[in-house]
C-alpha cells in the first residue's frame, strides 16, 4: 500500500525498506507543527498511556503527545520524516519512538497501544479496510482511535487529487471491528491560501472491551 498525490498534512505510507519518495519533500519544505484540532479536544480528557502514530511524519501529533506525557511510538516510511521527529523531540526535552516501516507491515504483528493515530493518510480504497482495520486492532481494549482524513468535499481544495482515496461517512461507517464509533463528524478549516474552506472527516472510536 502506498498513500502519495498528499499536500502539505498527509503522511506517507509506502516500503520502509527503501528511500521514500518523500523524503525530498520534508528535506526541501516546511512542515506543519501544530497538532490536528481534533487529536488536541479528544486527549485533553485523557491519562497520558502509551500511543501510536502511525504516518508520523516530522511529529506534529507524536511530539505534542510526547509533551504531554504520552509514550509514543510513531511510524513512517520516510526516514527523512523520522529524523526531523526526532529532532523536534529533542528540541521540546521529550523522547518518542521512531519506527522506519511500512505501515501494513508495522501493524501485521500484534500491537496494543491505548490511542492510536492515523492521521491524513490517505490509500486507495482497495487498502483502505485491511490499514482502518488493523490499526482498530492495535488499539488496547478501552482504548482510543482517531482517524482524520480529507472528506470527499474537499476534492479539488486539498489533500489527494484522486477522489478514491478520500474519505466519506459511507466508506468508513463499518471500518472499524470490535470498536464503538463515538464521532464522525465532517468539518471544515480554513484553507492555507484563498481558497474554499478544506473539509475533514473526523472519526474518533473505542476499542470494545477492557481488560481488568
Amino acid at each position: 500500500m502506498r498513500a502519495d498525490s498528499r499536500d502539505d498534512s498527509v503522511r506517507p505510507h509506502g516500503h520502509g525498506g527503501a528511500a521514500s519518495p518523500w523524503d525530498a519533500r520534508f528535506a526541501e519544505s516546511a512542515w506543519p507543527t501544530a497538532p490536528d484540532e481534533a487529536l488536541v479536544e479528544h486527549v485533553e480528557t485523557l491519562s497520558p498511556g502509551t500511543a501510536l502514530d502511525l504516518g508520523c511524519g516530522p511529529g506534529r501529533n507524536a511530539v505534542p503527545l510526547a509533551v504531554r506525557g504520552w509514550h509514543v511510538t510513531g511510524v513512517d516510511a520516510s526516514s527523512v520524516g523520522l529524523a526531523q521527529a526526532a529532532e523536534r523531540a529533542r528540541d521540546a526535552g521529550v523522547e518518542i519512538e521512531t519506527v522506519h516501516a511500512d505501515l501494513s507491515d508495522y501493524l501485521a504483528a500484534p500491537r496494543s497501544f491505548d490511542l492510536v493515530v492515523l492521521a491524513n493518510v490517505h490509500v486507495p480504497s482497495a487498502d483502505r479496510p485491511a490499514l482502518l482495520a488493523a490499526a482498530a486492532r492495535a488499539v488496547a481494549p478501552g482504548g482510543h482511535l482517531l482517524v482524520v482524513g480529507h472528506h470527499l468535499d474537499s476534492l479539488g481544495r486539498g489533500g489527494p487529487p484522486d477522489p478514491d482515496r478520500l474519505y466519506t461517512e459511507e466508506r468508513l461507517a463499518d471500518a472499524f471491528p470490535a470498536c464503538t464509533v463515538e464521532q464522525m463528524e465532517r468539518r471544515e478549516r480554513p484553507h492555507d491560501g484563498d481558497g474554499p474552506p478544506l473539509v475533514d472527516l473526523v472519526v474518533w472510536v473505542t476499542r470494545d472491551g477492557r481488560e481488568p
